[in-house]
């Protein structure tokens, strides 16, 4: 484990967060107005910059390359927890339709979500799925798709490939402006998996930067993440992201992990935080509400942090009682099926 990534999937976390818990007043009442928090999008191009990363670092060796286990590591770590909450989302949209005005149960719209295919949301029109902050899981599990397929050339050749088709459907998308899913696929944030799968292949050279460089890498993006626009997120919001995780992952290399442990227990439940945090954040609104505290001036403010450290909790929670045990449920049969292959393919052909 690479420390300092997990400790950019903490941060990436809490700035979706706050970002979520400060730009919408939902609940709270009439005329409303919190201090948003409006760079915490950045989170999630931090997260699609540590994926493209990941996975480049985590297939290099030829046991985790092969194109279907490596499609069934990343569905068993990603869809069951997805999933669990999704069921819960669509059970509350039928049983209680009006606890958000947001959720709405529309057969096609969860079939939709379940099948991580980007469709338009029946009430806010982008294409979300039930679980709201789903949308980024598309683009993941689309990414895996195309790099299980990338899996199947020499090793050499695999990123090259992986970075090569999504410049491709990045020009396309540019160039022919399509509109539905093959609109949503060819958005320009897509080349973000394609920076950290750079990152990773410079990492797997051994490449070393003095430390110093890499703090300023790290602080370079930082300062550039403070111009981010959503319309614009590659260039504003990407690339900053890139160089800070380029710089956090060079300067472990260079001068060993940084030390601090909330975010690392942050980065260890970053999952379950991004998916509980926005169906937990009206709840919480509702509860401040019904417990007669404003959200005016120094209100607003303890209402934010309260909020914020309570969908932290949820997500620690979440991650504790059931993202964990899932995967350790589910872990010792994929294990157990990799070893079945593995001896099969290891005996010699009579």
């Amino acid at each position: 484990m690479i420390r300092n990534l997990q400790y950019l999937r903490g941060i990436a976390a809490l700035m979706v967060v706050v970002f979520h818990v400060t730009c919408g007043a939902g609940r709270l009442g009439e005329g409303v107005h919190l201090s948003c928090f409006s760079l915490g999008f950045v989170g999630v191009d931090l997260f699609f910059v540590l994926s493209g990363f990941i996975i480049c670092v985590t297939t290099r060796d030829a046991a985790s390359a092969r194109p279907l286990d490596f499609l069934a590591r990343r569905f068993l770590r990603v869809a069951p927890p997805y999933w669990l909450l999704t069921a819960l989302v669509a059970n509350v949209a039928v049983l209680m339709p009006g606890l958000s005005g947001a959720t709405v149960f529309v057969p096609w719209h969860t079939f939709a979500s379940f099948a991580f295919w980007p469709t338009l949301h029946p009430v806010i029109g982008l294409y979300n799925p039930l679980l709201l902050v789903g949308w980024t899981l598309n683009y993941e599990m689309a990414f895996y798709a195309l790099f299980a397929i990338a899996l199947c050339l020499p090793a050499r050749g695999q990123v090259p490939a992986a970075c090569g088709a999504l410049a491709l459907l990045a020009l396309a998308g540019l160039a022919l402006r399509p509109g539905g899913a093959a609109g949503f696929y060819t958005d320009p944030v897509i080349l973000e998996f394609a920076l950290g799968l750079g990152i990773g292949t410079l990492h797997g050279t051994g490449l070393r930067l003095p430390r110093a460089a890499c703090l300023a890498l790290v602080a370079a993006g930082a300062l550039l993440m403070l111009g981010a626009v959503q319309a614009n997120r590659l260039p504003t919001a990407g690339v900053p992201a890139a160089l800070v995780v380029a710089g956090a992952v060079f300067a472990e290399r260079a001068a060993g992990p940084w030390h601090i442990p909330f975010l690392q227990r942050l980065g260890d439940a970053s999952y379950s935080i991004y998916l509980v945090h926005l169906p937990i954040a009206p709840l919480a609104q509702i509860a401040w509400r019904r417990l007669g505290l404003g959200a005016e001036g120094v209100m607003s403010l303890l209402y934010s942090a309260a909020a914020v450290l309570v969908c932290l909790a949820a997500g620690l929670a979440f991650h504790r009682l059931v993202e964990a045990p899932l995967g350790r449920l589910l872990r010792p049969t994929f294990q157990r099926r990799a070893a079945g292959v593995r001896s099969v393919a290891a005996q010699p052909v009579t």
